[in-house]
């Protein structure tokens, strides 16, 4: 008896030592999984990760797009003679002394629309095609025009709408109004509070609308020739979706799988107890 009650004793040190390992093992597994899984996020979260310091013989050339006037864009113009009078008509938000300030909101009332057929209509110059054409080019467009009728006018032609729409995981989605010439693709997301947690920035689709239709693009803010890129800067009506990680998909899939087990376990549990008051 004496020797069985020893051997028993081995056998319990010995599962409890195995026990130790084992839970040293896991230990050690859980430790390997935080630091790979630190390690990815890292680089899911960070922006640009291989742009080099710029030297000074060599720089990221700036490849911006022209933007083309479409239907539906707003404009503001002013033409300015030496006529007060003639000035008052083109531009009636004008005082004697000096133009006022124009709120955004406001150019809706006070600016020119572009139409379904590409034309904005102008006290004595009438119809005017700017559809097609950048912001130099319909000044140059409204001043000839203009030289019919006055003398020595002046153009000063905007685009009164600049806006974009930022959707998907970022922390202020919705449509952004801009009063800015250009604006980058980063820009654009920090008007949207940046990307969130969830967000993948590896995949952001933009969606650009032209005169010929809808052209969709795939961008990667983890890498660095973005800056570069065509892409770098966003054009009026662009719409900038940002996808969310598969890990996020995940996430909220197991919180709902445990909402059912854990449901599915308080059921169990309630019965089990009625039936043991039962018998």
């Amino acid at each position: 008896m004496l020797i069985d009650h020893c051997q028993l004793n081995e056998r319990q040190q010995g599962k409890q030592i195995i026990m130790k390992q084992n839970h040293k093992n896991i230990f050690r597994l859980i430790i390997l999984v935080l630091v790979l899984n630190s390690c990815n996020s890292y680089e899911k979260l960070t922006y640009l990760q291989d742009v080099e310091i710029t030297e000074k013989a060599s720089i990221f050339e700036k490849q911006k797009p022209g933007y083309q006037i479409q239907a539906g864009d707003l404009l503001y113009v002013q033409i300015i003679t030496e006529n007060q009078e003639i000035n008052q008509l083109f531009n009636p938000t004008m005082s004697s002394a000096s133009s006022q300030y124009i709120r955004p909101e406001t150019m809706f009332y006070t600016g020119y629309l572009v139409n379904d057929s590409g034309f904005i209509e102008m006290p004595l110059l009438e119809k005017i095609y700017v559809s097609g054409l950048n912001i130099d080019q319909i000044s140059d467009s409204i001043k000839q025009k203009a030289f019919r009728f006055l003398k020595n006018p002046q153009v000063i032609a905007k685009l009164a709408n600049f806006k974009f729409t930022v959707l998907g995981e970022v922390k202020v989605p919705g449509v952004k109004q801009v009063t800015a010439n250009q604006v980058n693709i980063m820009e654009a997301l920090a008007y949207g509070g940046d990307i969130s947690y969830n967000g993948n920035r590896k995949k952001i689709l933009l969606l650009r609308q032209t005169a010929e239709g809808t052209q969709s693009y795939r961008i990667n803010l983890a890498k660095g020739n973005i800056v570069d890129s065509d892409m770098y800067y966003i054009m009026p009506n662009d719409i900038i979706y940002v996808e969310p990680l598969k890990s996020t998909l995940f996430r909220e899939q197991a919180s709902d799988y445990v909402f059912v087990v854990s449901a599915l376990s308080s059921t169990l549990t309630a019965v089990a107890l009625i039936l043991n008051l039962l018998k």
